[in-house]
């Protein structure tokens, strides 16, 4: 179980700065786009332009990410193949860890602002809302890709959804809590998953 969490955080960590990675160089348009996934198990829809990564396997894991700028927010949503079937009654400890590992990542001194437990179609799911400054890492990783956001407040939401070896999280980061309470919860809720 050691071994998967830690395969887990690595996934959360790289998943993090694929996001960044991705997003940087992608103009958004105001026209929200439905994104089916190929292997049709979610979509969702996504404001803007989106681009589309698919990351070769790290350590076992397949990640596919997707992602769009609209201002200053980044909308993102990943799917994750893990190398080995999680069993339903360690799901909930996962999920609880890879929300700590979010905060500890992302943010100096973060601060979660709510967490809840949903289940949709199967999937057992955390919707957590997290604030902070960024993390020096982060800001370095971000500072390459050209945009600014040195010692600004950044909210996170992130619906967070695990189901036997597949993982889909939808995650909006943005220094504005207007936009994260308006377009950010609107995009939170489009999180399609199906069984």
């Amino acid at each position: 179980m050691d071994l998967l969490i830690n395969i887990l955080k690595r996934f959360w960590i790289i998943n993090c700065f694929g996001i960044f990675v991705l997003s940087a160089c992608t103009p958004a348009s105001s026209q929200e786009k439905l994104l089916t996934s190929k292997e049709g198990n979610f979509s969702i829809l996504m404001p803007g332009t989106i681009l589309e990564e698919a990351s070769s396997p790290t350590k076992g894991i397949n990640n596919r990410n997707w992602a769009t700028i609209k201002s200053e927010s980044i909308y993102s949503v990943t799917h994750s193949t893990l190398p080995k079937e999680i069993a339903p009654q360690r799901i909930p400890k996962v999920l609880q860890l890879l929300v700590k590992t979010a905060n500890q990542t992302n943010f100096i001194q973060g601060k979660q602002i709510s967490q809840s437990s949903i289940n949709q179609s199967g999937y057992n799911c955390q919707d957590f809302t997290l604030m902070g400054k960024p993390s020096t890492s982060l800001q370095e990783e971000i500072k390459k890709k050209g945009l600014n956001i040195n010692n600004k407040l950044l909210y996170q939401r992130s619906l967070l959804c695990i189901k036997k070896n597949y993982a889909v999280e939808a995650v909006i980061i943005t220094p504005s809590s207007e936009e994260l309470k308006t377009n950010g919860a609107s995009f939170i809720k489009s999180l399609n998953l199906k069984p």
